[in-house]
Parts: structure tokens; C-alpha cells; sequence
């Protein structure tokens, strides 16, 4: 089941721009981009217990592996936390093709928000 939420290329616009129409980077360790969708960084995806205080059942790791522009996490880091993880071992360059991931990512998420309170 796919999701009704849609936005389009203007309000996407507003929601990155400040007052002044210049855009800004998210400042926050973590934000609720759509109802049940918080996009995060490396500090809240290694704080378990920010997570479980923001009720997060479920992480999708887009950066996983050990060098310094990775995410060192994986499925035995949150075990035993009630949080259940998908890892994708991304680089974050031009050359890296990620769309091959797109549809096992978006199936993790399909998952995850067809759970009562997944988060």
C-alpha cells in the first residue's frame, strides 16, 4: 500500500527555505518530516534512548558501514531494544547509485507504518 501523502516541488521549497527565502539545514538531530517519519543523523541513530523516547520502532540506516562517513550501526546494535533495523551500506557521493535500493527501503518503511504505532 502506498502512502496518500504527497507534496509538491513549491511546498517542499517552503519547508526548506527561512523567512528570508534562503535555505537552511535541518538543526535539529532529528526531524518529523511526514506523520511517523523522522529523518535523523549519526547522533540519534547510535542514541537508543532518544529513539525510544520518541516512540521509533524501526531504523533504515542509508549510510551503514564503519569509515567516518558511514553509520556504525547494525541489526546487533538495537538488539534487545524493540527497535528493528534495515541497513543499506550507501556512500554518500554522485557516482553511488542508490535508486537500486528505493524499493527495499521503501518495503522496510511499508512495514513499519502498517504497525499501529510504528515509527
Amino acid at each position: 500500500v502506498m502512502s496518500d501523502f504527497q507534496i509538491s516541488v513549491e511546498e517542499l521549497n517552503d519547508l526548506l527555505a527561512n523567512g528570508s527565502g534562503c535555505y537552511s539545514l535541518p538543526s535539529a538531530h532529528s526531524n518529523e518530516v511526514v506523520p511517523r517519519i523522522h529523518v535523523g543523523n549519526a547522533f540519534m541513530a547510535k542514541n537508543i534512548t532518544k529513539l525510544q523516547r520518541l516512540g521509533i520502532t524501526h531504523v533504515l540506516n542509508a549510510a551503514e558501514g564503519k569509515s567516518f562517513m558511514h553509520v556504525n550501526t547494525n541489526a546487533e546494535f538495537y538488539e534487545g531494544t524493540g527497535i528493528r533495523y534495515h541497513g543499506i551500506k550507501a556512500n554518500d557521493t554522485q557516482e553511488f547509485n542508490l535508486s537500486r535500493y528505493f524499493e527495499e527501503a521503501a518495503d522496510f518503511i511499508d512495514k513499519a507504518l502498517s504497525q499501529k504505532d510504528g515509527k
